[in-house]
């Protein structure tokens, strides 16, 4: 089972733009929208989520089920998990589902973190 996830983010990973934690915070300020792919469990265990990030679990997202304000969204949609693999696999689903401009946060929250800016729960 691991080795499938692992397949699965490398062909993520080969399709989608990663972006640095900075590169994120620069979005975040230019009104990108962003998705959190964990349970909310997980997010509320961990290090919490980018501020304003809807959470959308990533087997909603890997069926196909992307809400209308994602698809409608005009600007920039960036995914985030803890630490990168669960938002490369988010980013890669929602591309395939239709949403043009997508990218996800290499690290994910904690390099968020670790960049200094906060998150929440």
């Amino acid at each position: 089972m691991a080795n499938c996830f692992n397949t699965r983010v490398e062909e993520a990973r080969a399709a989608i733009p990663s972006i640095t934690a900075e590169e994120a915070a620069i979005r975040h300020a230019g009104g990108a929208l962003f998705i959190d792919p964990r349970p909310a469990e997980a997010i509320a265990k961990t290090t919490g989520r980018i501020p304003g990030a809807i959470v959308l679990p990533l087997d909603r997202l890997e069926a196909g089920d992307v809400p209308a304000e994602v698809r409608a969204h005009a600007g920039a949609v960036v995914t985030a998990c803890q630490a990168g693999p669960m938002g490369a696999l988010a980013a890669h689903a929602l591309a395939k589902a239709g949403v043009q401009t997508v990218a996800f946060v290499e690290g994910g929250t904690q390099a968020w973190i670790d960049a200094g800016h906060r998150t929440e729960y």
